[in-house]
Protein backbone atom coordinates (compact mmCIF):
# COMPACT_ATOMS: atom_id res chain seq x y z
CA UNK A 1 0.00 0.00 0.00
CA UNK A 2 2.90 2.37 0.64
CA UNK A 3 3.84 2.27 -3.07
CA UNK A 4 0.52 3.70 -4.19
CA UNK A 5 0.84 6.57 -1.69
CA UNK A 6 4.26 7.42 -3.09
CA UNK A 7 2.88 7.35 -6.64
CA UNK A 8 0.03 9.66 -5.69
CA UNK A 9 2.44 12.05 -3.95
CA UNK A 10 4.67 12.03 -7.03
CA UNK A 11 1.69 12.69 -9.31
CA UNK A 12 0.63 15.73 -7.29
CA UNK A 13 4.21 17.02 -7.00
CA UNK A 14 4.61 16.83 -10.78
CA UNK A 15 1.39 18.84 -11.15
CA UNK A 16 2.61 21.47 -8.70
CA UNK A 17 5.94 21.67 -10.54
CA UNK A 18 4.14 22.19 -13.87
CA UNK A 19 1.95 24.94 -12.46
CA UNK A 20 4.91 26.69 -10.84
CA UNK A 21 6.88 26.47 -14.08
CA UNK A 22 4.05 28.18 -15.97
CA UNK A 23 3.74 30.86 -13.25
CA UNK A 24 7.52 31.40 -13.47
CA UNK A 25 7.29 31.85 -17.23
CA UNK A 26 4.36 34.28 -16.90
CA UNK A 27 6.18 36.24 -14.18
CA UNK A 28 9.29 36.60 -16.32
CA UNK A 29 7.20 37.75 -19.28
CA UNK A 30 5.36 40.27 -17.09
CA UNK A 31 8.56 41.82 -15.76
CA UNK A 32 10.08 41.95 -19.24
CA UNK A 33 6.93 43.62 -20.58
CA UNK A 34 6.95 46.19 -17.77
CA UNK A 35 10.63 47.00 -18.25
CA UNK A 36 10.33 47.35 -22.02
CA UNK A 37 6.99 49.18 -22.13
CA UNK A 38 6.92 51.49 -19.12
CA UNK A 39 5.82 54.84 -20.57
CA UNK A 40 7.26 57.09 -17.86
CA UNK A 41 10.48 59.11 -17.95
CA UNK A 42 13.25 56.84 -16.81
CA UNK A 43 15.23 59.45 -14.89
CA UNK A 44 17.15 57.20 -12.51
CA UNK A 45 16.32 53.73 -13.82
CA UNK A 46 14.98 52.71 -10.42
CA UNK A 47 11.39 52.06 -11.54
CA UNK A 48 12.52 49.70 -14.31
CA UNK A 49 14.98 47.89 -12.03
CA UNK A 50 12.36 47.54 -9.29
CA UNK A 51 9.96 45.35 -11.27
CA UNK A 52 9.76 41.86 -9.80
CA UNK A 53 7.78 38.68 -9.59
CA UNK A 54 7.58 35.98 -6.92
CA UNK A 55 6.21 32.49 -7.38
CA UNK A 56 4.91 30.19 -4.67
CA UNK A 57 2.62 27.16 -4.93
CA UNK A 58 -0.27 29.41 -3.90
CA UNK A 59 0.30 32.53 -6.00
CA UNK A 60 2.16 34.59 -8.58
CA UNK A 61 2.96 38.08 -7.29
CA UNK A 62 3.95 40.81 -9.74
CA UNK A 63 4.92 44.25 -8.56
CA UNK A 64 7.37 47.08 -8.33
CA UNK A 65 9.27 47.75 -5.12
CA UNK A 66 10.07 51.41 -5.77
CA UNK A 67 8.26 53.40 -3.05
CA UNK A 68 6.77 55.80 -5.62
CA UNK A 69 5.69 53.17 -8.20
CA UNK A 70 2.00 53.27 -7.29
CA UNK A 71 2.03 57.08 -7.40
CA UNK A 72 3.50 57.04 -10.91
CA UNK A 73 0.97 54.42 -12.02
CA UNK A 74 -1.91 56.41 -10.47
CA UNK A 75 -0.89 59.36 -12.67
CA UNK A 76 -1.70 57.27 -15.75
CA UNK A 77 1.73 55.83 -16.53
CA UNK A 78 2.25 52.11 -17.01
CA UNK A 79 4.60 50.77 -14.34
CA UNK A 80 3.47 47.21 -13.67
CA UNK A 81 -0.25 46.78 -14.31
CA UNK A 82 0.03 45.75 -17.97
CA UNK A 83 2.55 43.05 -17.16
CA UNK A 84 0.26 41.69 -14.46
CA UNK A 85 -2.61 41.55 -16.97
CA UNK A 86 -0.34 39.83 -19.50
CA UNK A 87 0.62 37.19 -16.92
CA UNK A 88 -3.04 36.62 -16.05
CA UNK A 89 -3.89 36.18 -19.75
CA UNK A 90 -1.00 33.74 -20.22
CA UNK A 91 -2.05 31.64 -17.26
CA UNK A 92 -5.73 31.65 -18.18
CA UNK A 93 -4.95 30.70 -21.78
CA UNK A 94 -2.56 27.96 -20.71
CA UNK A 95 0.10 29.26 -23.09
Amino acid sequence: MRGIDAEIDQFFQEGINEVMSEMERAGQAAVQHNVENGDYKNRTGRLRRSNYYRVSPEELEIGNSAPYASDVESRGYMVCSEGALLAEQMLNAGN
